[in-house]
């Protein structure tokens, strides 16, 4: 056996279409290391170093595929497969030596991979152990698992594709396509042309059982650095099928027919096990086109439902107590019970998110009947009972809850929240920010293998108190000051570490334009400064227009918070709520930029006087082009012929295009030349915090015509 490790070493290191690319690689190796160095020195971010590494991962596995077929299929290119058959147990040993001597090859590689990760983690002198441990998995998986990987699919191909060099270059491209982003294209057809989620759903199920890089080169989505790369369980089981089942099918090659059906038997078990554990994979992180992936799930969800607005909506009971038993596993188990204030109605609705399958609900007198639809929980009347016990589980695709990690908001529906609410803003394009109107006594306890941080007081991951949210957080995530608590690991676009002073100077920036615009600070930010300080994933802002910042009871969640300034300026567009038409947001951005003097008086929209009746013929053509495609969508949009739709197009470009500069000149003129400036800030904040059905245009057009001197008419 030793004898033929030996040999099969020598081939190799004598073969120079293997040794010579082999020790090319060594050397590009330790150059890309210099360039990922380099990298962190400009960047000063261990995750963008790493993004890096990861890059180059698939390659690394396509070439050791390369190494294992040509060198294993050297026994059928010189016929050796039949003389070492004559020997007893020729064959295995030989496959034996073949793999040994692979596992030797990528050894090296792996070891310097490592080595790099531990000496970008130490000269980083971040000093955080679950980095550490991160950054451990990752070169275990990544670059080790993941290379013995590509060894062992390239041995059984040779062992069973033989010399059909062709077929097997042609499946290593397509594996490794695979593990790209170059399928986000084909595989976004069959939705985007037919409306077939269940394709798309299928094609994406099978990429991903092939993926064995979950940061798919090509990603341009940023690490969240709670998340860390995706390592979740799955990810160790799937790296595990694909080195178990190659292995099965070169031994079916090596024995005899009644230990090759044991073993083809054995490889058809592992199959179904592989794919029956992926299919129950629970809670993931999913970055990419999909329609269920992080960024898009919940939005296209939403815009395929008809749209209910619920604002007005009166539960006719509030929440008064939660007693919550959660696990997190590799997706989230509850049982939640509620004592509610009202026990004498008809009926009672809750809301839920459709991601949680709910169980059961039940009363101290048994299980109850109810209906779900959506994200909308009925029950009829409680004949008395004051307390329910809701027993779910289940995921969202954004507000994840698994092994890896945890970022489960207050304003969130995850748990049962009285009446219903609308989960999703279509006009503002992000989450409804769902707080309970009274505060609740919670009792919480959570079985999960993380540290939990939560905005109420507990320790041992059980938590107590009153609140009007639950707001729960693990992974990389730390109290990295008295009641801030963040990631540790900063990023390149968040480097400033939340502190207490931040908050403090917001809230004297908040005061002192409420007193400007003399109008009463709302409830929510009056002593903001003494509320504990949760800094969410940065992702959350990437399909969302309302996870900047939520303001709770006892706490606030915000994606940053860089200074004092910024702080307060996302405070008060949180306060805000500009209405459905994109050009209002733009707008609104401008109302934002003078309230807080952010403008630039060096731009050449400065260098002379807005022409105020210029002003009133853009703002009636823009009017005039927003009420007529008001109420287009996708269907109207599909039905017009050629000329109408050049029509529309022209249209948008002129509403929403880079020309369309009739918000800036209007804002310039209402916020900074007008004499009556400040009144018109007054005037445009009660706009924005009003459910006024108004369009702002009109109101813009009405304050320049008085302050014209022409009547409305």
């Amino acid at each position: 056996m030793r004898k033929l490790y030996k040999d099969s070493l020598l081939i190799f290191l004598r073969s120079k279409n293997l040794s010579l690319p082999y020790f090319v690689l060594l050397a590009l190796t330790l150059a890309y290391f210099g360039f990922c160095f380099n990298n962190y020195l400009h960047y000063r971010d261990i995750f963008s170093v790493t993004i890096w590494l990861v890059r180059t991962d698939i390659f690394l596995i396509v070439f050791f595929i390369y190494c294992g077929y040509e060198l294993a299929v050297r026994m059928y290119d010189n016929n050796m497969a039949e003389y070492l058959e004559t020997y007893e147990q020729g064959l295995l040993k030989a496959y034996v030596a073949v793999i040994l001597c692979l596992s030797t090859i990528v050894a090296l590689p792996s070891i310097m991979f490592f080595a790099f990760i531990l000496f970008m983690y130490y000269y980083n002198d971040v000093q955080y152990l679950p980095l550490l441990i991160h950054l451990m998995k990752l070169s275990g998986l990544y670059f080790g698992l993941s290379f013995l990987i590509g060894i062992m699919l390239g041995t059984a191909m040779s062992a069973k594709l033989k010399t059909k060099r062709l077929a097997v270059y042609s499946l290593t491209v397509i594996f490794m396509l695979l593990n790209t982003t170059f399928t986000e294209v084909p595989f976004r057809i069959p939705y985007l042309l037919f409306n077939s989620y269940l394709t798309e759903r299928m094609l994406y199920y099978i990429k991903d059982f092939l993926t064995v890089v979950p940061r798919q080169l090509g990603n341009n989505y940023i690490i969240d650095t709670i998340y860390g790369f995706p390592m979740e369980p799955i990810r160790w089981i799937l790296a595990m099928f694909w080195v178990l089942f190659p292995l099965t099918l070169i031994l079916t090659e090596c024995f005899n027919r009644k230990t090759k059906k044991a073993l083809i038997a054995t490889g058809c078990l592992i199959v179904l096990l592989g794919v029956g554990l992926f299919s129950v994979r629970g809670s993931v992180l999913l970055m990419d086109m999909r329609v269920d992936s992080f960024p898009f799930a919940d939005p296209h969800y939403y815009q395929d439902r008809p749209r209910e607005d619920y604002s007005g909506y009166k539960a006719g009971f509030m929440i008064e107590e939660y007693e919550m038993d959660l696990t997190v596993s590799n997706e989230l188990h509850a049982e939640v019970a509620v004592t509610i204030d009202n026990h004498d109605l008809d009926s009672y609705d809750f809301t839920l998110y459709h991601g949680y399958i709910l169980k059961s609900v039940r009363t101290e007198n048994g299980e109850i009947p109810f209906t779900r639809e959506g994200d909308y929980i009925s029950i009829g009347s409680l004949y008395g009972a004051d307390r329910l016990i809701f027993r779910y589980y289940g995921k969202s695709a954004k507000f994840y809850a698994n092994r890896q990690a945890i970022t489960l908001p207050g304003y969130f529906a995850y748990y049962p929240k009285a009446g219903r609410t609308n989960i999703w803003d279509l006009d503002r394009y992000g989450y409804v920010v769902n707080i309970s109107p009274n505060e609740s006594n919670y009792t919480v306890h959570i079985r999960s293998g993380m540290e939990i941080f939560c905005n109420l007081a507990g320790s041992d991951n059980s938590f107590q108190g009153k609140s009007n949210g639950l707001t729960l957080f693990a992974g990389m995530y730390d109290e990295v000051a008295e009641n801030i608590y963040v990631e540790p690991i900063a990023s390149p676009v968040r480097r400033n570490l939340p502190k207490r002073e931040y908050i403090r100077e917001a809230e004297e920036i908040l005061t002192d334009l409420f007193n400007r615009l003399e109008r009463p600070e709302p409830e929510a930010i009056i002593h903001i400064s003494d509320k504990k300080f949760f800094q969410v994933p940065h992702n959350f802002g990437l399909n969302s227009n309302t996870d900047d910042i939520v303001i709770m009871s006892d706490h606030i969640t915000a994606t940053s918070c860089n200074n004092g300034p910024q702080l307060a300026e996302i405070t008060m567009r949180s306060i805000l709520k500009p209405k459905s038409a994109t050009s209002c947001f733009r707008f609104m951005d401008e109302y934002l930029k003078y309230l807080f003097n952010r403008q630039d008086e060096s731009d050449p929209l400065f260098q002379s006087a807005v022409d105020l009746n210029l002003l009133l013929k853009e703002i009636g053509e823009l009017r005039f082009l927003t009420e007529k495609y008001s109420d287009m969508n996708r269907e109207k949009y599909l039905n017009m012929n050629e000329q109408e739709r050049k029509a529309y197009d022209t249209a948008q470009k002129r509403m929403h295009g880079p020309n369309n500069n009739v918000d800036e000149k209007a804002a310039k003129y209402l916020f900074y030349e007008s004499p009556r400036k400040e009144e018109n800030m007054r005037t445009f904040f009660d706009y924005f915090t009003a459910e006024s059905k108004e369009d702002y245009l009109e109101l813009v057009e009405k304050i320049v015509r008085e302050e014209l001197g022409h009547d409305r008419s």
